[in-house]
């Protein structure tokens, strides 16, 4: 047995072939036609297609989070204690894929009725996208800490799973609104429920596909005991790397989710420019696809610390840009979107390259690896800025006087142009220290890694 272990974690740690890191970007492209699709649409489905208000719609979204808090982490624990001979992960990707597909669907395919019924319905539907969401994402994220050891390959791994994710994006982008418009001849809602059955259908084929290809390490008959649920927290507790990243992506990822929000609010009513809502998404999408790469190789480079650190800055100056503009033109408004792109790439491409060192810090650091754990407790960060996000959306349109499909306001416009510009800035300058302050970087897990390995013989001989 301890010939096993000593080989899985060997395996673990080489090179990965072009092949296998294509399954496993393939993968994220499939999570990313239903996470994008959710992030950019639901709210204004609900508000623009279906009539809910803005606040019903914002707690709708924020409730769907807060189940999220409960899936999120027992899906990890849970996770994390499978042994199977498929892998620990990938049978959760190989069975979960169709129920995900159905609920997407069914999110977007909600029927007439009085609106406590819709109401209800939404949610429900949002209820049940989510918990299947997380049986996916949070095995498919903690692939990329099992399927490598070595930090450079975790770039890798990020560089390609972040280029399907934009891809993603931009079929999103470029497709979903046109395509509604198209495929409902005249009824929005039923072309929502057409894009969503062939997203459906995408999603589906890509995520078996990752399940398919992508291989595990293998794995000793007789696993090592899984760690308790009093051990679990206490690594958690003592992964200082990994409570930075999450309060980054918590409040970073809050303020790009409003102004995600914010962008076809403003593309529609600041700019009088619905019809060019595709080419400006298709512009950031194709912007963060091309930047991600570029902000690999930067990070081989320097470090993925002050690549974090300058995708963050860029964003920064991007929202002030975006703020402090008195022209209100697409021609205009459509460089700074992109500039924020360009230092959004650098973030997430950082947190997906970043999070798995943090798995082995936090090994390090108190003897517990506890990977599906980490990455159940980043899944819920993301949904937990989400929902926060969405239901501040829904509280600042409110506030501001926003009415659907009505002319608005001065103060109603001002408002969705601080969605989009001042509570990003907000939140960017919130995260500036926390990346300055973030403890790891490539020395460090460099000599962590070669701690634990050396470690590994004498634990395997107790």
């Amino acid at each position: 047995m301890d010939q096993a272990l000593y080989a899985a974690r060997d395996e673990s740690s080489s090179r990965l072939g072009f092949f296998r890191r294509l399954g496993f970007g393939v993968g994220d492209f499939g999570i990313n036609i239903f996470w994008n699709t959710t992030n950019l649409f639901a709210m204004f489905f609900y508000t623009d297609v279906i009539g809910l208000s803005n606040i019903a719609s914002g707690t709708i979204i924020f409730g769907a989070m807060l189940w999220d808090a409960v899936t999120d982490p027992v899906a990890g624990y849970l996770i994390g204690r499978t042994n199977s001979r498929l892998g620990k992960f990938r049978p959760y990707l190989l069975l979960g894929a169709l129920p995900l597909g159905i609920s997407f669907w069914l999110m977007f395919s909600i029927p007439e009725a009085g609106v406590g019924a819709m109401v209800a319905y939404a949610f429900g539907s949002q209820l049940l996208f989510r918990t299947c969401y997380t049986v996916v994402s949070v095995p498919y994220s903690s692939l990329s800490a099992s399927m490598t050891s070595d930090a450079d390959e975790r770039s890798r791994l990020a560089v390609h799973r972040m280029v399907f994710a934009t891809a993603a994006g931009v079929v999103v982008a470029g497709l979903t609104r046109a395509g509604a418009d198209a495929l409902g001849a005249g009824d929005l809602a039923l072309g929502f429920e057409r894009i969503a059955t062939i997203y459906a259908g995408l999603g589906l084929v890509a995520i078996l596909l990752c399940g398919t290809v992508v291989r595990e390490p293998a794995r000793p008959l007789e696993a090592p005991r899984p760690p308790s649920l009093k051990q679990t927290f206490a690594g958690l507790r003592g992964n200082s790397a990994f409570l930075y990243a999450f309060a980054i992506i918590v409040v970073g990822m809050s303020g790009m989710t409003v102004a995600n929000k914010g962008v076809l609010y403003y593309l529609k009513y600041n700019l009088d420019a619905e019809d060019m809502t595709g080419l400006v998404l298709v512009s950031v999408a194709v912007s963060l696809m091309i930047f991600v790469p570029l902000w690999g190789v930067l990070a081989q480079r320097f470090g993925k610390r002050r690549v974090w650190l300058a995708g963050t800055v860029i964003s920064i100056c991007s929202t002030f840009l975006l703020f402090i503009n008195p022209v209100q033109q697409v021609g205009v408004v459509t460089p700074l979107f992109v500039l924020g792109a360009i230092g959004g790439a650098a973030h997430y491409f950082s947190i997906w390259a970043i999070i798995p060192d943090t798995v082995e810090f936090g090994e390090w650091k108190t003897g517990v690896r506890i990977d599906a754990i980490i990455f159940g407790a980043v899944s819920f960060a993301q949904k937990l800025s989400l929902g926060f996000a969405t239901l501040l959306a829904g509280l600042l349109l409110d506030a501001f006087g926003y009415i659907a499909n009505q002319p608005q306001t001065a103060t109603a416009l001002f408002g969705i142009k601080a969605l989009v510009s001042l509570v990003p800035l907000a939140t960017g300058l919130i995260c500036l220290p926390l990346v300055i302050k973030f403890p790891l970087d490539r020395v460090l897990h460099g000599q962590i890694v070669r701690d634990i390995a050396d470690r590994q013989p004498r634990n395997q001989g107790t």
